[in-house]
């Protein structure tokens, strides 16, 4: 078996470190692969709002207990992203193939990208 390395060249380790200050890095090499390639397919910037969060943070942010940024107990699977124009990212997220949940949260101006390997079907919204 062929291991493929892909050069994650748009992201960086601190954008998916916990925003609290614990110094929390725990993010799945595969959605980084897909958070790659949906960069490289937007050809236009995006910055990261959040990707990983511990326990503790998640709550302070009002996030759900099983939460796909959730890094303590598990590798994060989502993003929190956004770029000039947020309703054509989440437009391009949906129709990407590379994600199954996705969520425009238009009064805060941010697009939620997640990718939840025992979900089936897609859960696109706008809230």
């Amino acid at each position: 078996m062929t291991n493929i390395t892909v050069k994650i060249s748009h992201f960086t380790k601190e954008e998916g470190t916990c925003r609290c200050g614990c110094g929390r890095y725990n993010v799945d090499d595969d959605f980084l692969v897909r958070l790659e390639a949906f960069r490289l397919h937007l050809n236009k910037p995006i910055t990261v709002n959040c990707i990983g969060r511990c326990i503790k943070h998640n709550k302070d942010v009002g996030g759900v207990p099983t939460s796909l940024h959730e890094c303590e107990t598990k590798k994060a699977t989502a993003a929190d992203v956004t770029c000039i124009n947020c309703e054509e990212l989440y437009k391009e997220a949906c129709l990407s193939g590379l994600f199954n949940e996705v969520e425009y949260h238009k009064k805060e101006k941010f697009v939620h990208i997640g990718w939840d390997k025992k979900q089936i079907g897609n859960d696109f919204q706008v809230l």
